[in-house]
């Protein structure tokens, strides 16, 4: 059974980044690899390496929902919300409902300081 990510410390992660860098190196499209790579640069506050990680998760399945949505996430946490903007708009264009997205991108504008549209973003999400 894998080891809850944290629940190690950081030069057990930087290792497990090291395993699925050569795991990568075999199968550059590993899905199950990309993302706990992602989620070992998050948890080390590697945001902008998280972002590559996506970007290239995006170019396997540019529409996928789940992909879009944890790319808005990892620009959130590197404090690039204009970008992460655009990713959960490209989940509401495909889902005007979806909760998570509306939620998220409430996040964003208020940290843009855009109140007004962050309220009545989240408000809807709330609904």
């Amino acid at each position: 059974m894998t080891e809850d990510i944290h629940e190690k410390n950081p030069e057990e992660i930087e290792e497990r980044i090291k395993e699925l860098d050569e795991i990568l190196s075999k199968d550059e499209k590993n899905i199950s690899a990309l993302l706990e790579k992602s989620s070992c640069l998050r948890h080390l506050d590697k945001h902008n390496e998280a972002v590559i990680v996506h970007d290239f998760l995006l170019t396997l399945n540019p529409i996928d929902i789940d992909y879009l949505f944890m790319k808005g996430l990892v620009l959130i946490e590197a404090s690039r919300f204009e970008e992460a903007l655009q990713y959960f708009d490209s989940i509401l264009e495909i889902n005007p409902e979806h909760r998570d997205a509306l939620f998220n991108k409430g996040l964003a504008l208020r940290k843009l300081g855009k109140e007004t549209e962050a309220k009545e973003t989240m408000i809807k999400a709330l609904k």
